[in-house]
């Protein structure tokens, strides 16, 4: 966050957007502190890195439109998702966020909103294929 000298929140709409996008050595990934998302802030910002083993805890509770869009999408070395804290959830908020993390074992340990939003959690851990993690959607209030 100090790229933009910034602690809890991201101040503009696409603030790191791809920032790392297919970095193939980067192996940790740096803290993403924010509380206060914006739109797209941090969509496909490790999309393609390969060899990101650790990922980075996200913990923010209220989400915005596409903020964690394609986030690890093809990080193919990553094992263990982060925690998804996140009660409020936007429209696309989480889609794609884990897709294709071919060695993806274990997800988070619970999706905890009670509203979904539309398309939130779409294709979030398609071709996951090695994932053993179960969910019971506390969801009271579906959306598309």
């Amino acid at each position: 966050m100090s790229l933009v000298n910034y602690i809890d929140y991201c101040p503009n709409n696409f603030c790191f957007y791809r920032l790392f996008a297919n970095c193939t050595s980067l192996i940790t990934a740096p803290e993403l502190p924010a509380t206060t998302l914006t739109n797209w802030c941090y969509a496909y910002m490790f999309v393609g890195c390969t060899s990101l083993i650790t990922a980075p805890e996200l913990p923010a509770t209220t989400l915005t439109n596409w903020c964690y869009y394609g986030l690890f999408s093809g990080c193919t070395s990553l094992i263990t998702a982060p925690e998804l804290p996140a009660t409020t959830l936007a429209s696309y908020c989480y889609k794609e966020t884990f897709k294709d993390c071919s060695n993806l074992i274990n997800g988070p340990s619970s999706l905890p909103a009670t509203t979904l939003a539309s398309n939130c959690y779409e294709k979030m851990f398609s071709t996951c294929k090695k994932m053993i993690t179960n969910y019971d959607l506390p969801a009271l209030t579906p959306a598309y």
